[in-house]
């Protein structure tokens, strides 16, 4: 557990580095002024139509725009570009370098930890927890794994070859072997809820040591931020459209124990952590 904490602070400081200015707090912050200013808004139709819709009990099953395969590369790497600089700015990465920070410091000091991305997009993840075992002298093999082509081609081009990348539908390869530790972040909200299960599935039969999965926690206060957001900073039409998208597929804590539970996992290896920047990680630990 003291490790732990350690870990913890190394972690936080990798993230406000590269955060001049803005501090997690602030963020909070304005989403709570986005929240506000959202229930106060005037009596303009579209306005009170979204207001009524907006219930948020339950997953949307809208589909959004980045799934789509008629997206262009330029327009997907425009996009990877600004959902980067959003994890950056609410701290996106935080809870998947902790739940690496702690796996590496149980099982990685007198051994090469295999790791496995899945949902990879372009690698940012990938790097971050490269550089981070790099400076510790942890040693790793890294892959990652996208269903989209064309986001795996700009991985390969932004990533030095020690980090391997592959195109594929995880489920779909029965060819892939096990790994120690199997991640991934921000992906679980793009499934449905029987491909979550069978993902959660196919992690627990794939990997050594455990996993973790750090998805969106579906809240009025990251929906009403995000959107905000995204137009005040500007980012483009497919980002502002599938962000607050994003929060809306999300997910809320019965919700992981009800899918965690179709799976067939027992909860004593679970541990399920709500983080201040609206994210839920849920790290699964086997005994080993």
């Amino acid at each position: 557990m003291g490790g732990g904490g350690a870990y913890y602070t190394s972690v936080q400081l990798i993230h406000f580095r590269r955060i001049p200015k803005i501090h997690a707090s602030v963020v909070l912050y304005l989403g709570i002024i986005a929240f506000i200013c959202s229930n106060t808004q005037n009596n303009h139709p579209a306005a009170v139509v979204e207001r009524i819709m907006l219930k948020l009990d339950h997953r949307s099953n809208a589909k959004e725009c980045i799934d789509a395969p008629q997206v262009d590369a330029w327009t997907l790497r425009q996009t990877y570009d600004q959902i980067k600089k959003i994890n950056v700015y609410t701290l996106g990465y935080w809870p998947t370098m902790i739940a690496v920070g702690y796996f590496l410091a149980r099982y990685g000091h007198h051994r090469k930890i295999n790791i496995l991305d899945i949902g990879c997009g372009d690698g940012e993840t990938l790097r971050l927890i490269d550089d981070y075992a790099r400076r510790r002298d942890f040693s790793l093999e890294l892959t990652g794994i996208d269903i989209n082509r064309d986001v795996i081609a700009t991985a390969v081009e932004l990533t030095s070859p020690c980090i391997h990348f592959k195109h594929g539908d995880i489920l779909a390869d029965s060819g892939n072997g096990s790994y120690d530790l199997i991640i991934n972040s921000l992906t679980m909200h793009h499934l449905t809820d029987q491909e979550i299960v069978s993902l959660i599935q196919w992690m627990c039969g794939h990997s050594r040591m455990g996993w973790f999965i750090s998805d969106l926690h579906r809240h009025k206060i990251a929906y009403y931020f995000i959107k905000y957001f995204n137009k005040l900073v500007g980012f483009n039409h497919l980002v502002c459209h599938d962000a607050p998208l994003s929060v809306a597929r999300g997910f809320r804590y019965h919700e992981w124990t009800g899918l965690l539970g179709q799976a067939g996992i027992d909860l004593g290896h679970i541990k399920i952590s709500w983080y201040p920047n609206f994210r839920y990680g849920i790290r699964y630990e086997k005994c080993i």
